[in-house]
């Protein structure tokens, strides 16, 4: 049975009231104030546990990130945005160099 496809009166449509932009909504004014934690993640490694126990002052731990890998940078623990690392008088900064694209799906 086939179906047979009709045109679509869009001016109905028109004079629908567009939603709000989020920045011009009082629930998007409250959360400015919503304080995150942010950290830069250098690298990592996948060490077995007995490595782990014989840390000591002065151990060196390779990380499998190479030198010229961007930075991680996690809000909450979630990867928000990748970087390089930056020294700004005494202390380390991190310039941002991309933005990390939503994840879609089920995943949070």
């Amino acid at each position: 049975m086939e179906k047979e496809a009709k045109n679509l009166d869009i001016s109905k449509l028109e004079n629908v009231d567009r939603p709000k932009k989020a920045q011009d909504s009082k629930t998007y004014n409250l959360l400015m104030d919503v304080e995150l934690e942010l950290s830069a993640i250098l690298g990592e490694a996948d060490i077995p546990l007995k490595k782990v126990l014989d840390i000591t002052k002065d151990s060196i731990i390779e990380l499998e990130n190479k030198t010229v890998d961007p930075i991680k940078l996690l809000a909450n623990g979630h990867e928000v945005a990748k970087g390089e690392v930056v020294i700004i008088e005494d202390n380390f900064g991190l310039r941002i160099t991309e933005i990390t694209k939503k994840k879609t799906g089920m995943e949070q």
